[in-house]
């Protein structure tokens, strides 16, 4: 079994026990309105204004509000793009400590695509995508 199917324990019923390869299991169970969501958290739309590069759609309000306070801009960009893993999948009955475990190989798998993508999206540029650590636990990125 891969290093993913440990954090899906319902795999190893499967097959009288045996298990099943989590790409199996999503031919069986998996749902396309799902996997489409997960690309909008995965792989957002990402739009430039002013020199930011920002998931989109744009909040200006929220940025002026940003540029108000006195932010720097990788202050800005990085609470802008904040996306908060915290209360993702509330109604998830995974017993705590795994669920925390899923939640953050999610999150790292989320930074390495929001890398690659804004990377394709803007070669001339340089980013830093990250997971979001303690309380604001979630995935952000700016420029550098």
């Amino acid at each position: 079994m891969s290093k993913i199917s440990r954090l899906i324990p319902e795999l190893e019923h499967w097959n009288d026990g045996k298990g099943i390869e989590p790409e199996n299991w999503i031919y069986i169970e998996g749902r396309a309105d799902h996997a489409l969501g997960y690309c909008s958290l995965m792989w957002p739309e990402l739009i430039q204004f002013e020199g930011y590069v920002l998931r989109g759609p744009l909040d200006a309000d929220r940025l002026r509000g940003w540029e108000r306070a006195g932010h720097s801009f990788r202050e800005i960009e990085t609470a802008m793009n904040a996306f908060f893993l915290a209360d993702v999948f509330p109604k998830d009955p995974t017993e705590s400590i795994l669920k925390d475990n899923q939640i953050q190989h999610f999150a790292l798998v989320m930074a390495d695509m929001l890398s690659a993508k804004l990377h394709r999206d803007f070669p001339d540029r340089r980013f830093s995508a990250f997971v979001l650590e303690g309380d604001d636990f979630g995935v952000s990125f700016h420029q550098i």
